[in-house]
């Protein structure tokens, strides 16, 4: 029995003083898991305030902006913007400028007893859910008729808003953990070096790395949508080759990510460490876990940072709501300059890697 343990302790000794020369691993190991209970602890929270509301007051007297500060003072909706119309309130809806429309009759104050109509976004059932709570509470010991309204998912089904998120959150994890270990593992099995000696340019070489992984989220994003549509039956009102190009533009920005992991990795537990530390937090903070209304100011800045959260977004209008290129701008604009940074950041740091 004691020759099974020859060698134990120096085999412990030998480990350790790995752990310790490998100090970029050892500094991911102790701090990320406090890092990362941090950001986790303020992200994960389901009570959901300050809902982005328009307003569309019609009567404009003394009585409806009473019943609109009622309203504000539950802490439940916010009212951000105004609106002359109902339809005007159901546009600034399918944009995704806000997520519930308040309109007030003109004869809200005659009226014996008042109606409101309300729409609330059913794309995100988490917002939607609790942003009844604000007509629930009475205003008043006479309060009026709420007639409300569930757009683009009626029947509140989980599957309609979380079936669109998974869809980016898997399309990133499949491209950025793939790329981030390639160019690593070159380099662990000393390839790269065998690379470089070739005709082989340093941009030739860079894509024709991404290539193959752009090619293999492109058929995992076919089957995932093939999937979601036959098992889930959730619809694709929107323009499927609109949701593609943008697929495509999220996926360049994806690789470029994961690329950039593995160019400042000396090995691939490091890629794996920084994976991770990517990964996580933008799954969190993207809107798929818990609703961006909830994450704290900081937060919700360091949330825009990340491509899948303008993606979410995107698959969201594109798929439930049936929003247009228009209506996705601030989105769209926002995934493409990140992607294009990373791109460029990721290209540089491939040329210093490989030099």
């Amino acid at each position: 029995m004691k020759e099974l343990f020859n060698g134990l302790w120096s085999i412990v000794y030998k480990e350790f003083l790995h752990i310790r020369r490998d100090r970029t691993s050892l500094i991911f190991a102790l701090f990320t898991p406090m890092l990362q209970l941090c950001i986790f602890g303020f992200a994960v929270n389901y009570d959901v305030r300050h809902v982005k509301t328009i307003l569309v007051d019609q009567d404009k007297t003394r009585e409806s902006r009473e019943y609109v500060q009622s309203l504000q003072n539950t802490q439940y909706l916010d009212i951000v913007s105004w609106a002359d119309s109902a339809s005007a309130a159901s546009d600034a809806l399918r944009r995704n400028e806000v997520r519930v429309a308040v309109i007030i009759p003109p004869n809200f104050s005659s009226a014996s007893k008042p109606q409101i109509q309300v729409m609330l976004d059913g794309s995100d059932a988490q917002v939607a859910n609790p942003a009844r709570m604000a007509f629930s509470k009475p205003s008043s010991s006479d309060p009026p008729e709420v007639r409300a309204r569930v757009l683009y998912n009626p029947n509140s089904r989980t599957a309609v808003y979380t079936i669109p998120g998974l869809v980016g959150v898997i399309l990133q994890l499949v491209t950025v953990t793939l790329t981030a270990f390639s160019l690593v593992r070159e380099k662990e099995t000393g390839t790269l070096d065998q690379l470089m000696v070739t005709p082989i340019g340093r941009l030739g070489l860079m894509v024709g790395k991404l290539i193959p992984y752009a090619c293999l989220a492109t058929v995992e994003f076919v089957g995932v949508l093939f999937v979601a549509k036959l098992l889930f039956g959730v619809p694709i009102v929107g323009s499927v080759f609109l949701l593609a190009a943008l697929a495509l533009l999220f996926v360049i920005g994806s690789l470029s990510l994961g690329l950039l992991i593995s160019t400042v990795s000396e090995n691939q537990t490091q890629a794996m460490q920084l994976a991770l530390l990517t990964m996580l937090p933008s799954i969190l903070l993207s809107g798929y876990i818990a609703p961006r209304e909830t994450l704290p100011g900081a937060l919700y800045l360091l949330s825009n940072v990340f491509p899948v959260t303008h993606f979410i977004a995107i698959a969201r209008g594109i798929m439930v709501r049936g929003a247009g290129l228009y209506d996705l701008l601030p989105s769209v604009f926002s995934l493409a300059l990140i992607a294009f940074i990373l791109m460029v950041v990721s290209a540089l740091r491939f040329r210093k890697t490989v030099s």
